[in-house]
């Protein structure tokens, strides 16, 4: 039975995301045939919540048809380079490249994975396992300075603070410092950014938000309930002799990091003006909140993202020809994936023809599911006439 009790270690962290991460090797020959299988749903067996929040999240979904079509306009060393974060084990690295297929990673397979990896992406395994010895968080059951002494489901495990502390997802979460610069800054700064935020200053970390009371869901930006929760939209209109000032705000409540973090998503900021006998509102103003780069990664245009509780402003006026108005409306539109559907839709342009079919379909298909991915956050609205703040 294995448990220790360990204070936040660097080393610990340098050794657990030292990649490549070795193969597993065999199973412990005590270890019953559930305990020896690795697949998530065995794990799921007894970690019945997790499995369960991990399955529906995007760390189970990180070999995605966006990311497999990708293999064939890649060189080989830059799509291995991906498995890092999105396929960490070698095991499951091995059913996307060749190069992983050697005996002794395969021979870890067959045993760890008796029925094959169905989803090689990030798996319980990925965060947990290494070398067969289990990690993970201090139990908020058994008091972390008691060490039990009955024997446990899979020789218990290595106690670890770092589980709960936001240096556990830097390795993913944060692009190398010799990695890609644009404008000075990192194409991943999103550990950086909460470092330098109020929230890092007050012990809040990445765990907190996204995985509250331990749920492995990992919610973010393609989740419309978890970003609402997370700003503030404010707006006043005024008007004087037929001339409307408006004035909009928008606040990075509980983002820990600039939102919206990486260079992927947008966040749209519409006003319209709905005018009597016109069913068609008229659009007065359009603003982006986001990280705006050309689908080379070589030049940023614009960077307009909001720091951890601080705001995007908007001010404009408005004089219409005649006084019609009725109604203001404020629209906050979220594209998670704008990035992605841009260079999907230059590649497709570009290369379509020259792509195999399987591989042009899952572009195709990935496309839709991105295009798919936006939604509507905020829909405000102020009657005329105005002259309170909402």
């Amino acid at each position: 039975m294995i448990m220790f009790v360990s204070c936040l270690d660097s080393n610990f962290l340098e050794s657990h995301w030292k990649h490549p991460i070795a193969e597993q090797g065999l199973p412990p020959v005590n270890f019953s045939d559930l305990e020896k299988n690795l697949d998530p749903n065995a794990c799921g067996t007894c970690h019945k919540d997790q499995f369960q929040n991990w399955e529906k999240s995007f760390h189970a979904k990180s070999i995605s048809k966006g990311f497999l079509w990708q293999k064939e306009i890649l060189t080989s060393e830059e799509y291995r380079s991906c498995f890092q974060c999105h396929s960490p084990l070698a095991e499951t690295k091995s059913e996307l490249a060749v190069e992983f297929q050697t005996s002794e990673i395969l021979n870890s397979k067959s045993h760890n994975f008796p029925k094959g990896i169905s989803n090689p992406s990030i798996l319980c395994a990925s965060c947990h396992i290494r070398n067969q010895i289990r990690f993970g968080p201090p139990s908020r059951v058994q008091p972390a300075n008691e060490h039990p002494t009955n024997n446990l489901p899979h020789n218990g495990y290595i106690v670890k603070k770092e589980f709960e502390s936001s240096e556990f997802c830097k390795s993913c979460h944060e692009s190398k410092k010799d990695g890609v610069k644009l404008a000075g800054k990192r194409l991943m700064e999103v550990y950086s950014e909460w470092e330098k935020s109020p929230f890092a200053k007050q012990g809040i970390q990445c765990q907190n938000c996204h995985m509250p009371d331990r749920e492995h869901s990992w919610k973010g930006i393609h989740d419309k309930t978890f970003v609402k929760n997370s700003l503030l939209p404010t707006w006043t209109i005024t008007e004087k002799n037929g001339n409307y000032k408006i004035q909009a705000e928008l606040k990075s409540m509980g983002v820990g990091h600039k939102f919206p973090t990486y260079i992927v998503p947008k966040i749209y900021l519409r006003f319209y003006a709905i005018l009597k006998d016109k069913l068609t509102p008229i659009l007065l103003e359009e603003s982006v909140v986001g990280r705006i780069v050309n689908t080379d990664l070589t030049e940023e245009y614009l960077d307009t993202r909001i720091k951890p509780q601080e705001s995007h402003l908007v001010r404009f006026d408005y004089e219409p020809k005649e006084n019609t108005i009725q109604e203001f409306l404020w629209k906050i539109e979220v594209d998670p994936d704008e990035q992605y559907i841009r260079s999907f839709e230059e590649q497709l342009a570009k290369k379509g023809d020259a792509l195999s079919k399987p591989t042009k379909k899952l572009l195709q298909e990935s496309l839709i599911e991105k295009r798919n991915s936006r939604y509507m956050l905020f829909t405000l609205s102020l009657k005329v006439p105005v002259s309170l703040p909402q």
